[in-house]
């Protein structure tokens, strides 16, 4: 991976390089089969280059893809004679190859060979290298109990772990103003940049009650500990193995989650977190909302209430939650034939960064002799309210319409309406905001 690097200039100033390397190493060690492109620019998502060097960084790495070599130069593997191999600096076929200052088997032709560096073929770099894995987690930490956990910090802060759902449920009632985290990535930013003190922490990470994702009937439960690189994964597989209809919204969620953040943040970042946090430009909250999920509640006695999503999000990160309850699951409904769920977001770039506005929207139609009529929808939009803004009169409106070009150009009047932004709105950008409104 060093040389590839190197050999593809992809190194520059070097501040960013080995988190690159370690990110591409997890990859090739984590994956059964040798990695697409699309996954290895997705696991280097998380990286950041300040020399702006990541042309070179990404072609530096897909040499572990399984690619036809005619991706990276105008000659197929299949062009190839016995003993040949593809040049990695001409490009083209070569079957001149030495012993090296260094022993290796170099390529004359290659000019690779001036800094000793072994040049490796397209067509031979396939990514099965690493299937062969060794151990790179500490084995002892795999094989050591979980056991509950209980800190003091400075500053009386306490940090709890508990592994039964009766255990967090007792230290709640006892702490009713406790954090509870599992990746941290929102509560360690508040309490280290923007120095807010929580004098109890709970790591719910390890919950078995938290962690549930079953497949069910009628749609997918998903515990509030979850991560996000978990659900997307589930996203993915019920794609693949229930019908068609049934998975719109989990099309839409997959797209959300692959732009929210780095697999680094995915891979510790819980469903519940995101979902508590009640950011107002919460990237997956409009689409809870939009595709009817329903969010599990239990307090301190285990008393369970049940409340829609649209329902649950009260306020500027303000949530229909008491101090003696928790978010205990999630639950999304499979899609029916004709019901379709979308998302949408922009921001200032398309990877890491926080949205300007977003939206989740759901429309579902139902056949009346030969045209479509809109039975139920729900649009929802984020960072242009307090809160994730449901567009009441716009559904209002569309309710038992035909589905066509007019309904949507009226449909837009009445968005206008029901997503208003003031001059002086929070945030500021309100034109540039508006427009992607219409």
């Amino acid at each position: 991976m060093k040389e590839s690097l190197a050999r593809s200039h992809g190194s520059q100033c070097g501040f960013c390089t080995p988190g690159f390397i370690m990110s591409m190493y997890a990859l090739l060690r984590s994956s059964e089969l040798p990695p697409t492109e699309e996954q290895i620019e997705e696991c280097l998502a998380g990286n950041l280059c300040r020399c702006t060097g990541y042309r070179p960084i990404i072609d530096a790495f897909q040499v572990f893809a399984k690619t036809d070599d005619a991706f990276y130069t105008n000659t197929s593997s299949s062009d190839l004679q016995s003993g040949e191999f593809l040049c990695p600096s001409t490009g083209k076929p070569c079957s001149c190859k030495s012993k090296g200052l260094n022993g290796a088997e170099t390529c004359k032709k290659s000019t690779a060979n001036e800094h000793n560096y072994e040049p490796v073929s397209y067509s031979e770099v396939d990514g099965s290298t690493y299937t062969d894995k060794e151990l790179i987690f500490p084995p002892e930490l795999l094989l050591r109990k979980l056991t509950p956990l209980y800190l003091n910090g400075f500053g009386g802060l306490k940090w709890f772990r508990p592994l039964k759902i009766q255990h967090l449920l007792e230290l709640k009632a006892k702490f009713p103003d406790a954090k509870l985290v599992v990746g941290n990535t929102e509560v360690g930013i508040e309490m280290r940049l923007k120095r807010i003190q929580y004098k109890v922490l709970i790591s719910v990470a390890h919950v078995p009650e938290l962690n549930v994702l079953h497949v069910k009937d009628d749609g997918l439960e998903i515990g509030a500990a979850v991560r996000l690189s978990e659900l997307l994964q589930m996203f993915r597989k019920v794609i693949n193995e229930r019908a068609a209809h049934e998975t719109s919204s989990c099309k839409a969620f997959i797209e959300q989650i692959k732009w929210f953040a780095g697999t680094q943040i995915k891979n510790v970042a819980c469903v519940g977190g995101n979902i508590c946090t009640a950011s107002p430009i919460s990237d997956l909250n409009p689409l809870w909302m939009a595709a009817g999920a329903k969010f599990q509640i239990i307090d301190c006695k285990g008393n369970i209430r049940t409340i829609m999503a649209e329902n649950f999000f009260l306020g500027y990160r303000k949530v229909d939650l008491t101090s003696g309850e928790i978010l205990l699951s999630i639950f999304l409904p499979w899609t029916r034939p004709f019901e379709y769920v979308k998302e949408f977001k922009q921001a200032h770039r398309r990877d890491d960064d926080i949205a300007i506005v977003n939206a989740g929207m759901r429309v579902f139609l139902e056949e009346k002799g030969e045209d479509l009529v809109v039975s139920d929808s729900l649009i929802v939009y984020g960072g242009v309210a307090p809160l994730s803004l449901s567009a009441v009169k716009t559904k209002e409106f569309i309710i038992g319409k035909n589905w066509d070009q007019e309904l949507l150009q009226g449909a837009l009047k009445f968005l206008e309406i029901d997503i208003f932004l003031k001059e002086d709105a929070p945030g500021g950008m309100v034109e540039f905001r508006k427009s992607f409104n219409t």
